[in-house]
């Protein structure tokens, strides 16, 4: 009986082991939009395009507009970039959870964004964009042939473990033609 035991918790103990070692970190997109899902396919093909990344490498998870399941998706620290209706803004703008995007921006384009998509640093003294609006005259939105009543915003959580990825992609989705 003591060998059957031992065997047992050997077993167990593999399964534990081999279980938690999924490493399947995949580049994470959510759309929280009224992006229609037939777009998908598109879509996938300009973050191909940007980040040279394999299909398997990625997952691209498209949400109706809800507070309640943007929620649940930062609580969970999911996806690597958002793009959310705007609305939705009030639910996941905290500049000291999101990745400044300044490097993304020309200064031009910098000027461009609401003054309620910027913070400043209160050490520095520096205005940073923590928030990317994409409205229906962005290039990425164009060459979807999609047209939006409300502008998208993207933001990159701080918890984001693919941060170069995921502004190699921004920088990518507003010179897109």
């Amino acid at each position: 009986m003591k060998v059957l035991g031992k065997m047992l918790l050997f077993v167990m103990c593999l399964l534990m082991i081999v279980g938690c070692n999924k490493n399947e970190e995949k580049y994470k997109l959510l759309f929280f939009s009224e992006i229609p899902e037939s777009a998908q396919e598109d879509i996938e093909a300009v973050v191909k395009e940007a980040i040279d990344i394999e299909e398997t490498g990625f997952e691209l998870l498209m949400f109706p507009v809800t507070y309640e399941r943007l929620v649940v998706e930062i609580a969970g620290h999911n996806g690597d970039i958002l793009f959310l209706k705007e609305e939705l803004m009030s639910a996941a703008y905290d500049p000291v959870g999101l990745i400044p995007l300044d490097e993304v921006l020309d200064q031009a384009t910098f000027e461009q964004i609401p003054y309620e998509y910027k913070n400043v640093d209160k050490d520095t003294g520096e205005t940073h964009v923590h928030a990317l609006p994409l409205n229906n005259e962005s290039p990425f939105l164009k060459r979807l042939g999609i047209e939006l009543e409300e502008p998208l915003v993207a933001i990159i959580p701080i918890y984001s473990e693919n941060k170069a990825f995921s502004i190699e992609l921004l920088r990518y989705i507003m010179d897109v033609n």
